[in-house]
């Protein structure tokens, strides 16, 4: 008789999903994963092969659960103020820890190329979602840049916000980036 399942995958993939974030990826040992999801080593290996399995599945459980909400957020909100409602999410402060997915392509030349398409697909989606926010602001006639390319200077300093962020936890200086990048959609 087949012994029952004793994790809870969901808590797992949370829990690798936060180890990979708060470390990144070169500094998670498989016993930092065992330690940290509970599960033992043998069915750590059954479910995911090895750590880049556990990786890939992590950055899928991050774009389910968080990232993809961010491109939500700007969809739901037209123009302007949906790229406003996005970057007000930027909180500095002594536990802003980044985005995972940026913190990944740092070191993207570590990982398989499964799990850095799932970063490059977000991002891409994201860009998109803000060309698509600047064109309607565009409509509006209180944006007259180009769309694609204000859209790709906001997804670079996103990824500024995100490392800087972690050595800078002051909210002022947050406050002061943020409200920039916004006086740049005009």
């Amino acid at each position: 008789m087949a012994r029952p399942t004793e994790y809870d995958l969901e808590k797992v993939l949370d829990n690798a999903m936060k180890l990979f974030w708060y470390k990144g990826y070169e500094n998670v040992s498989i016993s930092d994963l065992v330690e940290s999801t509970g599960l033992n080593r043998r069915t750590m290996y059954s479910l995911f092969k090895d750590k880049e399995g556990v990786f890939k599945d992590a950055l899928d459980n991050y774009y389910l659960k968080l990232a993809s909400a961010n491109i939500l957020l700007l969809k739901n909100n037209y123009g302007k103020k949906g790229i406003k409602k996005f970057l007000e999410k930027f909180e500095f402060n002594e536990n802003f820890k980044g985005c995972l997915f940026t913190n990944t392509l740092r070191h993207s030349e570590n990982i398989r190329e499964d799990a850095y398409e799932i970063v490059k697909d977000f991002f891409s989606k994201l860009e998109m979602q803000i060309e698509k926010n600047l064109k309607e602001e565009s409509e509006l006639g209180n944006f007259n840049g180009d769309p694609r390319t204000m859209a790709l200077t906001i997804i670079t300093l996103i990824h500024g916000l995100n490392v800087h962020g972690k050595y800078n936890h002051s909210k002022e200086d947050g406050e002061l980036i943020k409200k920039n990048i916004l006086s740049l959609i005009k």
